[in-house]
């Protein structure tokens, strides 16, 4: 077609070819006016939807957006990542980076030798010398053998190297975040947002694109340094540096006309965190939702569709950006390239006598392997040009690298309360501090003394001295708590939902602040939690009551540095070794649970999905068993029995007892009452009382067993004497309400 367009164009008159020239002008610039706007237009929906995003999340319109390019912040935050991926010049990682580099140099010298081998097959074809062709033939074929070996090995340790990495870095990020509980006060204290995607899928994608990036930066620069020697041969430097002149101007235009790629990058992975977060909000709640559908479950399909669209629409306006990016990186780095090249080689020969040019068979030599060299020095070239685009998208994933350890760092360096985190997350008021009891109008006010500061000390038993605590929205829910769990006489505390129980247990773990008072416990390991929803952990039923423990498949893979690690946080003690004993004393904790044909039907060693398999009550029972089996001191038990039935609950206090454990429990069945020597009422009502509380005693019983009360099987394999161990006698009979300090205000 061109052919016939050429005939046309020559018949126009000199006019018309400048009418039709300036038109093509004006028509590029009118184009390339649109395309700005197009591109200015995806931009700004672009910062509209960051916008409507964080004032999703209640950011609202405060939250300073941070500005990701490379720069000293991007050099300081990569250089402090890479000490942890590669933490000496003898590490693994340090000897897998200088086995690439060799390789690196070695595919660029036989790409060298091979383009010269290239180049002698041409000679000798063109000037019919056809024995010197089948060697040269042969040598190419056998030259390429280790080419081959080379270029995979090359792919090889690039993936060695991002896996080094990924694992170096998360394993660093799982030290940090399995301490000072940063993995709690990340998800429920929202100290860290999409925690699993920023361990998981970004760590890979910096890992991915750091090993990517050396192998893309150090190649080309070797290629262009030693192909430039071998171009000077037949071109000398004068036209390769007016080449290489071509690029750097080339490289300042694209980089002016580039997109922001790195905060596209990291836009990206958040709203694909944000995505994949309300999907797993669904899994989580299913159930309450289910509750309520219709129309629960259309409003959950609106709401997943709204982050689909936010991500596809942003996406999508970003590959419109890179498309046009590469519009012009494709022709000025690619095609327009080759044409400099070749107008570079092709000039001096042009100007150059042609009785001094040399003959066809070696301006056809010299081509081949000019061409061969300068395609392989125009790839370098481009490629160390395009690198902006690997710097900044490792820029993006250095930000968000860099954001999770700075994160969960300052969770770890943080007091083991959180308290910071606590009051600006979690408390409406943000404040720590504790609410005056709200007086009606007209009502006398009495002195208020204000409860002495908070601390935490060690003791022989569970204590509270003068505890105050508040909800997080400020509501006053118990002042002057004061009461002791003697070993051997259990407390029971009751009370209506909202009261302050969940919240005084929480404060006792130390997963809230201590707001007010003193609260004493007994050292690491002698006391042990159990909550209403028990924790399950992937592994054998062998696992299931271990636990605390490591899994034994876990243990048996894990290294001896971490072995010390989990010995050093547990107080000396590591998993026991397997035996015949051990499985006895787990199938008779099985047993006192009434959870031995589990035993029957999974055995010890098969691995299952508990919690899909067990109803609600037999995970309470196994999470007893694991009581059981670990005989702590103290047991903290929240509602840990409430699907239950009465009868097994009963049994599974009773068979706790015998094991010597004395309990502070939650729980609203009054028949419980019977384990326990001491009851506490929460009634939420401070304003009234002034304390929120008051205290029941039961009447110790003359009987050492609570047989009267307890069903036969409660007894049944024990004895009285079994349950008076732990101080069982003390811990039953019938119960006298007899109030101490707050009765007398009319409660």
């Amino acid at each position: 077609m061109a052919g016939d367009l050429q005939p046309l164009f020559s018949a126009l008159s000199p006019a018309r070819k400048r009418l039709i020239a300036v038109a093509i002008v004006a028509g590029g610039v009118t184009i390339g006016s649109q395309v700005r706007n197009l591109v200015r237009q995806a931009q700004s929906e672009q910062r509209a939807l960051c916008a409507e995003v964080e004032a999703s999340r209640g950011y609202g319109s405060s939250r300073r957006t941070v500005r990701i390019a490379v720069d000293k912040r991007f050099l300081r935050r990569l250089t402090r990542i890479l000490s942890i991926c590669v933490p000496s010049p003898w590490s693994k990682e340090a000897l897998l980076i200088l086995a690439q580099g060799c390789l690196l140099v070695s595919r660029t010298l036989l790409t060298d030798y091979i383009s010269r081998v290239e180049g002698y097959c041409g000679s000798t074809l063109v000037s019919q010398q056809f024995s010197k062709f089948w060697r040269a033939l042969m040598a190419f074929a056998a030259i390429g053998v280790p080419a081959a070996v080379v270029n995979s090995s090359l792919k090889y340790m690039q993936k060695q190297i991002e896996l080094s990495f990924q694992q170096r870095l998360t394993t660093f990020l799982h030290a940090q975040y399995c301490s000072n509980r940063a993995y709690y006060a990340a998800s429920t204290l929202g100290g860290l947002t999409h925690a699993d995607q920023r361990i998981t899928e970004d760590v890979e994608k910096f890992a991915a694109s750091i090993s990517d990036l050396y192998a893309h930066t150090f190649k080309p620069l070797l290629d262009v340094v030693l192909f430039t020697r071998s171009l000077s041969r037949t071109m000398g430097y004068r036209g390769q540096f007016a080449l290489y002149a071509y690029y750097v101007a080339v490289a300042y235009l694209l980089r002016a006309i580039s997109p922001p790629l790195a905060a596209m990058t990291a836009q990206e992975a958040a709203l694909s965190g944000a995505f994949r977060a309300a999907h797993q909000r669904l899994v989580t709640c299913s159930e309450e939702v289910a509750f309520n559908d219709p129309p629960a479950g259309a409003a959950e399909q609106l709401i997943l569709n709204q982050h689909l669209r936010r991500l596809t629409r942003y996406t999508g306006l970003s590959a419109l950006q890179r498309g046009i990016q590469q519009v012009a990186d494709g022709y000025f780095v690619k095609y327009f390239a080759s044409v400099t090249a070749l107008l570079v080689y092709a000039a001096p020969i042009y100007l150059k006598d042609p009785a001094a040019r040399g003959s066809q068979g070696e301006l056809t030599r010299d081509y081949i392997r000019s061409m061969r060299l300068l395609q392989n020095t125009s790839r370098g070239v481009g490629d160390l040009i395009l690198i902006y685009k690997r710097v900044t998208a490792l820029a993006s994933h250095t930000s968000r690298v860099s954001e999770l350890l700075e994160q969960v760092a300052r969770l770890v360096g943080e007091d083991a309360e959180h308290r910071e985190l606590f009051r600006k997350n979690v408390s409406v008021n943000h404040f720590l501090g504790l609410s005056e009891p709200y007086h009606a109008p007209g009502e006398p006010v009495g002195a208020y003394e204000p409860p002495p500061p908070p601390k935490r000390s060690l003791g022989p038993t569970l204590r509270f001295h003068r505890v105050a605590l508040d909800s997080p929205d400020g509501t006053p829910l118990i002042r002057e708590l004061t009461f002791e769990v003697e070993q051997g006489k259990s407390v029971l505390l009751m009370g209506p939902n909202g009261c302050g129980k969940s919240s005084l247990f929480r404060v006792l773990a130390g997963l809230w602040p201590l707001q007010a008072g003193e609260i004493t416990t007994p050292e690491k390991g002698k006391v042990f939690y159990l909550s209403q929803r028990p924790y399950l952990v992937t592994g054998t039923l062998r696992d299931q009551i271990l636990y605390p423990n490591p899994p034994r498949s876990v243990w048996r893979g894990a290294t001896s540095s971490e072995h010390t690690h989990f010995a050093d946080v547990s107080g000396g003690s590591v998993p026991p070794s397997p035996s015949s004993e051990l499985d006895s004393a787990l199938e008779g904790c099985l047993r006192a649970v009434e959870l031995e044909y589990l035993l029957v039907r999974h055995g010890w060693e098969a691995v299952q999905n508990w919690n899909e398999i067990l109803s609600g009550g037999e995970k309470q029972r196994l999470a007893m068993a694991r009581l059981l089996y670990h005989r702590p001191q103290y047991a903290v038990l929240d509602e840990c029995t409430s699907a239950v039935s009465a009868d097994g609950e009963l049994r599974l206090y009773g068979e706790c007892i015998r094991a010597g454990v004395t309990f502070l429990s939650i729980a609203h069945r009054p028949a419980l009452k019977r384990f326990h020597s001491t009851v506490i009422h929460f009634d939420a009502n401070v304003s009234k009382t002034g304390r929120g509380w008051w205290s029941e005693t039961l009447e110790e019983s003359a009987t050492p067993a609570t047989a009267s009360s307890a069903p036969p099987g409660l007894l049944s394999g024990g004895g009285s004497g079994g349950a008076a161990t732990g101080g069982g006698s003390s811990q039953a009979g019938s119960v006298v309400g007899s109030r101490r300090g707050s009765q007398a205000t009319g409660n």
